[in-house]
């Protein structure tokens, strides 16, 4: 037992640690960041009353112990839009409150006297949650895949060991509520992850994470073994830029990477690895790219003041008019809207 609460002190020192780090100015650019330090703050108040339960001072610390269970239901949302902002998916807005009903919901809970029958509804309602947005932030992952991007290995851990701990939070019910078996107790689930997490994060961090902790959720995939061997990279920028410069293939919205790769006359694999390796971006990025460079002439254009962002959006070969706004808040920091009234 001295161990385990030794080995839970270190890990919440830290966690500390990583919250002062993660808090710097350099390391809140990414504004996936605010997310994570939100959740190592919850996932180390949870250590700390566990460590101090241990240490027999739960008593002497009536406030602190104050939320009881409900901190548990800000770990699944955290960590889904820690993930989900960085994978370009998802920024902050009024709706992203919405992620938080659960905790104010059972937050009540803790001034009222609940049932047995309750509690247990309200496991239920924890694991419900945390396999829910574990399932999903797991399936971001493989969406970016087939962009021919690969995620880095810190975001890959962290979401296998989210996934983990929603199993284990699912086994842990199934054997104490349905079973009726008597288990480990879920606080020592959280903490086990709580330590994993943390450690995962130090891990990656002495590996050679920059000073900067800039979490770029991509990398550029490697290739082992090259496809672009015969062909002139020179020569085969050129014909790419001639197609999205001159050609603008990019104004077709059904444009494919294989049907770029027939215009250039190479293979799909070849173009992805040039877009990848030389360009350090991914086709779908490539192509946002130059329709937000080509709207953004457009949106100056007295010619086309009579149609709408939307449709000029949709003239500049965007599918979607949600996938434009990001792309084109990503690219300039500013809304349309913004980027007008910034250069009229």
């Amino acid at each position: 037992m001295n161990l385990w609460v030794f080995v839970i002190g270190y890990t919440t020192i830290q966690s500390f640690l990583l919250i002062f780090l993660l808090s710097s100015a350099e390391g809140k650019k990414n504004k996936g960041i605010y997310y994570l330090i939100s959740l190592l703050i919850v996932t180390t108040y949870i250590g700390i009353q566990y460590l101090l339960s241990n240490l027999g001072y739960r008593e002497a610390s009536p406030i602190l112990f104050s939320l009881g269970f409900s901190p548990m239901f800000l770990i699944p949302p955290l960590y889904f839009l820690f993930s989900s902002s960085n994978l370009n998916y998802r920024k902050f807005s009024l709706k992203t409150s919405l992620h938080f009903i659960p905790f104010l919901v059972f937050l009540s809970f803790q001034f009222i006297d609940i049932s047995l029958t309750l509690k247990k509804m309200v496991f239920l309602a924890f694991v419900i949650q945390l396999l829910s947005y574990s399932i999903v932030s797991f399936k971001l992952l493989g969406k970016r895949k087939n962009d021919d991007i690969e995620p880095t290995s810190v975001l890959r851990f962290l979401t296998v060991s989210m996934l983990i701990f929603a199993i284990s939070v699912f086994l842990l019910y199934v054997t104490t509520i349905i079973f009726k078996v008597k288990s480990i107790g879920l606080l020592s689930i959280v903490i086990v992850f709580f330590i994993g997490f943390v450690t995962i994060l130090e891990v990656h961090m002495i590996k050679g994470l920059r000073a900067s902790l800039d979490f770029t959720v991509f990398q550029v995939k490697k290739y082992r073994n090259s496809n672009l061997q015969t062909q002139n990279i020179e020569e085969l920028g050129e014909r790419l830029n001639t197609l999205l410069i001159k050609d603008k293939v990019f104004l077709n919205s059904n444009l494919k990477a294989n049907d770029l790769a027939d215009k250039l006359e190479i293979s799909r694999h070849q173009l992805t690895e040039f877009i990848n390796q030389e360009l350090e971006c991914s086709f779908n990025e490539l192509m946002n790219k130059h329709r937000v460079d080509h709207i953004k002439k457009d949106l100056l254009n007295k010619d086309k003041k009579h149609l709408s962002i939307s449709g000029l959006a949709n003239e500049a070969g965007f599918k979607s008019t949600a996938t434009f706004y990001r792309a084109f808040k990503d690219q300039t920091g500013f809304t349309p809207s913004e980027y007008i009234k910034k250069h009229v």
